[in-house]
């Protein structure tokens, strides 16, 4: 009797994960897209994240403390620089804003110049401190502007993840940008992109994102290791998260005109 029991909740529970496979593979593109935007992001979290650079063999080491919370409005992210020593007290701080109408936001403090930096939007393409991630990887934290791209659903894969391809709205998103569009392969049970690949805006493959780990703090999820390689350089860049755990963040830590105070003030 006990077997006939369980064998009937398994057949049960694969029906519904059938029927919830099925219910996704329907999606079309801009509602996957949504859905990973969505993605709960609200837990106030701190961690330590490493950048390793690999370039013809040679290794750099980027590290810092980082901060990510949530208002009901924006997420946002702070990292604060303490090694190489050539970099300590280099400070970033980036805004992204849930509402479409207005511009998301990035700053960087360099204590070189003593001198807080607004980064234009224009900059979004730009390597974010000698990494092979850009601003914008960083500030998307593995979400896709939904103003930035048409996107279309593309199956799944033999594993079922969920196939999710975009292109740049026109050129000019494009060149901001530094993407003509991205095929992703998406964790159907969690919205987390597992692997990303971009073009170049002329359409020729630029780089790709592959998540190793990812962690949860609260109903959030992180990643905390992943390379992104650049298939033109040959250069690659390693990120990992280490100590990931709740954090209780002060509301002055995100204030873009103290970011030069930051350093020590970290949780």
């Amino acid at each position: 009797m006990r077997r006939t029991l369980l064998a009937a909740l398994a057949a049960l529970a694969a029906i519904a994960f059938a029927t919830n496979l099925s219910a996704q593979g329907a999606l079309d593109g801009k509602t996957i897209a949504r859905n990973i935007a969505e993605r709960p992001n609200a837990d106030p979290r701190k961690g330590r994240i490493t950048f390793l650079i690999e370039n013809d063999g040679r290794t750099r080491t980027r590290a810092a403390k980082m901060l990510r919370t949530q208002t009901k409005s924006t997420d946002r992210l702070l990292l604060a620089f303490d090694k190489p020593g050539s970099i300590r007290g280099t400070s970033f701080l980036s805004y992204d804003h849930k509402a479409a109408d207005r511009a998301d936001e990035t700053w960087l403090y360099l204590p070189a110049t003593s001198r807080t930096r607004r980064v234009p939007s224009s900059d979004r393409a730009d390597s974010f401190m000698g990494t092979e991630l850009s601003y914008g990887d960083v500030k998307d934290s593995f979400k896709f502007g939904l103003a930035d791209y048409d996107f279309t659903a593309g199956g799944r894969t033999k594993s079922g993840r969920l196939i999710l391809k975009g292109e740049a709205k026109n050129t000019q998103i494009a060149r901001e940008i530094g993407y003509g569009g991205f095929t992703a392969y998406i964790d159907a049970d969690t919205w987390f992109p597992r692997v990303i690949t971009f073009t170049d805006p002329a359409g020729r493959r630029l780089k790709t994102i592959a998540v190793r780990g990812i962690e949860k703090v609260g109903s959030s999820l992180t990643a905390t290791d992943f390379t992104v390689t650049n298939h033109r350089s040959g250069r690659s860049t390693r990120v990992t998260v280490s100590g990931l755990s709740r954090a209780n963040a002060r509301e002055s830590l995100f204030d873009p005109a103290r970011l030069d105070r930051v350093a020590g003030r970290m949780p």
